[in-house]
């Protein structure tokens, strides 16, 4: 099993002694907050399990950063169980507008890990953000300030569907290669993209990939440090010359 998840050891052990737990021991294990790519390793190692289930909530529809429950089967699972908080981040916008990156800055200054909370939703002009209910009332409490703004934190019970928005934009390449995506999708050399990518800044589906030579598919989510994220569409034409015709769908 291990060979199939490289450089994911650890996480797979500690998912296998998260099902010895359900089904020796009868428990009810809740994960952290996972990313896809990880979310995919729980569900791959548990495989179809007669007698567990496996559940995700994130605290909004469509949420990328999820918790997952692995529970005895006759457990009855609410939303409750999944502990998470979706609060409302409230501030003066006529005074400084905050971004996403201010805000996830802000959560990692105060020294709250990454697994500790989930998306960061903009949505009528405003920013909602999921997180673990143990450490809600520690957020309230700390974090007043976020760059130059006052902020307070407020429960937020309504539904809210995530949809996200894109700038869309037509490429030329020559193949896939991940190198070449790259270079072109972000206007910077060859050369550049492959130092990039072998220094470990670049993630396909949430996956570290130092491999310059790694082919593209069709709707891989492109996460490049310091550059933003973007959806590689294949558009499936060619130009006269045999080359690709492409898309980014850029995450604004």
């Amino acid at each position: 099993m291990f060979e199939h998840f490289k450089g994911e050891e650890v996480f797979v052990k500690k998912v296998l002694d998260y099902l010895d737990q359900v089904q020796y021991k009868q428990r009810l294990i809740l994960t952290q907050f996972l990313d896809p790519y990880h979310q995919s390793i729980v569900k791959s190692v548990i495989g179809h399990q007669d007698e567990v289930q496996v559940l995700e909530n994130g605290g909004f529809i469509h949420s990328e950063s999820q918790r997952i429950i692995i529970a005895p089967y006759f457990y009855e699972i609410e939303k409750e169980d999944f502990e998470i908080v979706v609060c409302k981040i409230i501030y003066a916008k006529n005074f400084e507008k905050l971004t996403h990156r201010d805000i996830l800055g802000a959560l990692m200054s105060l020294g709250i890990k990454r697994e500790l909370f989930g998306d960061i939703v903009e949505k009528d002009k405003g920013f909602y953000l999921a997180v673990d209910r143990h450490i809600y009332e520690y957020l309230k409490d700390h974090l007043s300030m976020i760059k130059r703004s006052k902020v307070k934190f407020v429960e937020w019970d309504e539904e809210i569907e995530i949809k996200n928005d894109y700038l869309i934009k037509s490429f030329i390449v020559s193949s896939f290669r991940l190198d070449k995506i790259i270079s072109s999708f972000y206007k910077i050399s060859r050369q550049k993209a492959a130092e990039f990518i072998r220094a470990g800044h670049v993630k396909v589906n949430h996956k570290p990939v130092e491999q310059i030579n790694y082919l593209c598919n069709n709707k891989d989510i492109i996460s490049f440090k310091k550059h933003g994220r973007v959806m590689f569409v294949d558009c499936n034409k060619q130009t006269r010359s045999d080359n690709y015709v492409v898309e980014g769908y850029f995450y604004k």
